[in-house]
């Protein structure tokens, strides 16, 4: 019973490492990864993290400043009243040397919306931190795309080079029968070898090249990625192609514009009347009295107005400024749009071209199929030689691998596509 279930665990445990390790691995995948690896993804918690202290400080405007106050001096004349002394009053006397030490409050009653601007513009300040990441992440995301679809490319040339080796193989035999048979030379049967090696070497340069990529691939995603036949080969539908620009560049002009308007409110806050109150209690000699001479405590409460009536247009200097600055970043995103209008129609046109060299892919490989089932028959009976039954057996190859490469170019294209627009 032991031993029974000890195989079952051990069946248990294969089958489960056998499933995790055929499992297919998509291009989401490899996007998803490769931005939970990318060193500066963490950049965007860290800018969070800056924010959240920043906002703390500013919050801090609405707090009471405490201060402590203290002062020693000395000075070479005081204040006195000359009264006679037939008047039967004396006059006191001032020390020269003063003592004071002081507790001061300060709290904002209402700012002028400054604070509130401040905590606007720090907000901007982050969105533009994040988008720069955002930027990076997006051109992550074509590395991947470019990495990912060269592997399923070769994957697909080799998987047709080992279909045409195969036909290499059996056309061998045929011949070497033929050749038995004194139909064709030996030099015939010779140059099928040649080309059949030839085959060989390019899978095994192909081979190479997966090896290589997959190796990069690896490294930006951490996937520990086998082999080719580990990635699962994308499929896209478009819905429609209406214009749309949310490509990471284009928001970041948006951000900046956010960043210029909040700049913008910020500098009307400073014309705006500022109200706070403020007390003050203290220890020294004098106090409030200067005539007394004696240590005394004292204290005093109030309130003030801060109004800057008049800044000789500073303020609406400034604001002219910010809204140039607008107008520039305004005409950055319509060259941008402009530009990407130019890109688009040519990423559309190239979509249609591969929808239509897809359509007679099929009737031309049907039509070669037939060709080399000819030219192999005509070639064992000895009427061609081996050169013009390889050349139409080379014609089938380069129509299977037209197909397969038309399949996935025009998924790459979609892709491109969608990399162009902003929503991938």
């Amino acid at each position: 019973m032991k031993k029974l279930t000890l195989v079952l665990i051990t069946v248990f445990i294969g089958q489960l490492i056998w499933a995790q390790q055929s499992k297919t691995i998509t291009l989401e995948d490899c996007y998803q990864n490769a931005f939970e690896n990318y060193p500066n993804f963490k950049q965007t918690e860290l800018n969070n993290s800056i924010y959240e202290l920043n906002i703390k400080n500013t919050k801090t405007n609405y707090y009471p400043t405490l201060n402590l106050n203290g002062q020693i001096s000395w000075q070479s004349d005081v204040t006195k009243i000359n009264i006679p002394a037939a008047a039967g009053f004396t006059a006191p006397e001032i020390s020269k040397d003063w003592y004071k030490i002081n507790f001061d409050v300060q709290q904002i009653i209402y700012d002028g919306g400054v604070t509130s601007g401040q905590k606007q513009l720090e907000s901007t300040e982050r969105e533009i931190s994040n988008q720069e990441v955002q930027i990076e992440l997006y051109q992550l995301k074509e590395k991947v795309n470019h990495l990912f679809f060269n592997v399923v490319f070769l994957k697909k040339n080799i998987e047709v080079l080992d279909i045409l080796t195969q036909n290499l193989v059996a056309s061998i035999k045929d011949a070497e029968s033929a050749f038995e048979n004194g139909m064709v030379l030996k030099s015939e049967v010779d140059k099928i070898r040649v080309e059949m090696i030839q085959v060989e070497q390019q899978i095994v340069e192909k081979e190479s090249d997966i090896v290589s990529i997959i190796g990069a691939l690896n490294e930006l995603t951490k996937l520990n990625i086998q082999s080719a036949d580990d990635l699962e080969t994308p499929e896209l539908t478009i819905a429609n192609y209406s214009f749309i620009n949310n490509r990471p560049e284009y928001l970041m002009l948006v951000k900046h514009q956010e960043k210029v308007s909040a700049a913008k409110n910020l500098t009307s806050s400073k014309r705006l009347p500022k109200f706070l109150a403020f007390g003050q209690a203290g220890y020294g000699r004098p106090g409030y009295d200067m005539l007394n001479n004696n240590f005394k405590d004292y204290y005093m409460i109030g309130a003030r107005l801060n109004w800057n009536i008049w800044d000789w247009n500073k303020v609406k200097n400034e604001k002219q400024i910010f809204d140039i600055q607008n107008e520039i970043i305004d005409t950055k995103k319509q060259s941008y749009n402009q530009s990407l209008r130019a890109d688009l129609f040519q990423r559309i046109q190239n979509i249609s071209k591969y929808d239509k060299l897809l359509e007679t892919d099929e009737a031309i490989l049907e039509l070669q199929s037939s060709i080399v089932k000819t030219a192999l028959s005509q070639f064992n009976n000895g009427t061609i030689t081996s050169t013009t039954y390889l050349i139409e057996l080379n014609k089938l190859s380069n129509a299977k691998l037209n197909l397969e490469a038309h399949k996935l170019q025009l998924t790459f294209a979609k892709y491109q596509y969608i990399t162009a627009i902003g929503n991938l």
